[in-house]
């Protein structure tokens, strides 16, 4: 089970990077026979609410970047990146986790990404 995903944290806010973005989101199997997952399953596939702030096509499928106000949604259900008034705030966390994971820690996978710099 793998899915690469980098963050950084800045003041109020948190971005995240979802590596393999156009993959879906891996679901380890002890977590997909459990009664919870089946529950949500079975309410997606009925068309009946799930009681879960995620769609199940939400949790599969990531957007690329995520970021979060973590003031006004500390549970991070808003994905504010395509937001054009935080687009100065996402160029920076950007720039910076570029910096830390690419620059300082040498991370392969940023490698595969090289349009985000």
């Amino acid at each position: 089970m793998y899915y690469p995903i980098r963050s950084i944290h800045q003041g109020a806010y948190r971005l995240l990077h979802n590596l393999h973005y156009l993959m879906p989101f891996p679901i380890d199997q002890d977590f997909y026979v459990s009664p919870t997952f089946q529950d949500l399953l079975n309410n997606t596939l009925a068309g009946r609410p799930t009681g879960w702030f995620k769609t199940l096509q939400q949790y599969y499928y990531r957007d690329r970047w995520e970021l979060f106000d973590l003031r006004s949604d500390p549970e991070e259900t808003v994905n504010l990146a395509g937001d054009p008034a935080l687009a100065p705030v996402l160029e920076s966390l950007r720039d910076r986790l570029v910096l830390l994971f690419y620059r300082d820690i040498m991370d392969r996978l940023l490698n595969i990404d090289m349009d985000i710099m």
